[in-house]
């Protein structure tokens, strides 16, 4: 009987904590009631935020962006510079150290970024609070990269020619020595030694033939070229920033779940009162 008595007792308790339970759990009806009866503080909420994001949207500063191509120089098929290099030199030669200053900095150079598949081509951005403020910053960076690159590349390709130029004197050397010593062989042809000399030089010959060649493919205008521009600035009419459409379309959202919180929030606070 005692087991019975207490098997009985503990069922009015699990009815009270299934009966609590269920006074706590709101219903999505119950969610829409508490938000209709407070819609307008929803609605404030929203009007508020979509107001401050219009005064930020009219106060911010319009700004347009111009992007160019350029295509990095290269001598027998290498390229002049490494194009995450050059990338690097140009963002750290455009950007002033100062943080607070580099984000005020305006035309600037936003960004340098060479192609995935050809690391010798890059696409320059640029800056600026007009169209043809940005075009004629970049236009600027570009003309001054080109005439550094210029003279790298034209040190090195005067090296090459230079090799180039001695290579073709010791040829010109060598076979009119070997000619000579070939006039002198006809007169003596048992001589062993000549004959082995005369061979020697001619596998020279023939190698610095080839030194030559290569040399000159190398320098051809497929294997050798300066850095040029392949696509000229051009901007954008549309702005890059501010995003006024999608800033607006946040703040609206913001301002709505803003609004629902804070109606939830003083339900609950009257709740507590009670």
């Amino acid at each position: 009987m005692p087991i019975e008595d207490n098997a009985g007792a503990g069922q009015p308790q699990r009815a009270n904590a299934a009966y609590t339970i269920s006074e706590d759990e709101i219903s999505l009806r119950d969610l829409w009631e508490i938000i209709a009866k407070r819609k307008w503080l929803v609605f404030l909420s929203t009007v508020v935020c979509l107001g401050l994001a219009a005064a930020y949207v009219s106060l911010a500063p319009t700004i347009y962006e111009s992007t160019a191509v350029v295509q990095i120089g290269k001598v027998a098929g290498q390229p002049v510079d490494n194009g995450l290099q050059l990338a690097s030199r140009l963002m750290n030669q455009y950007t002033p150290v100062n943080t607070e200053e580099a984000q005020k900095q305006m035309p600037k150079l936003y960004a340098v970024t060479p192609d995935k598949a050809d690391g010798s081509i890059l696409t320059l951005e640029a800056r600026g609070r007009s169209p043809q403020e940005a075009q004629q910053y970049l236009q600027g960076v570009i003309q001054r990269l080109l005439a550094e690159d210029q003279q790298r590349y034209q040190q090195i390709v005067g090296t090459r020619q230079a090799q180039l130029t001695r290579l073709q004197a010791q040829y010109q050397r060598m076979r009119t020595s070997l000619n000579a010593k070939s006039g002198k062989g006809q007169a003596d042809s048992t001589s062993t030694l000549l004959l082995l000399e005369q061979s020697r030089r001619t596998d020279a010959l023939t190698n610095i033939q080839a030194a030559i060649a290569n040399m000159e493919n190398a320098l051809a205008p497929n294997n050798t070229s300066p850095t040029v521009q392949t696509l000229s600035p051009r901007y954008d009419p549309i702005p890059v920033a501010p995003k006024r459409g999608l800033i607006l379309v946040l703040a609206g959202l913001g301002g709505l779940m803003l609004g629902v919180f804070l109606a939830l929030l003083q339900n609950a606070f009257r709740k507590q009162q009670a």
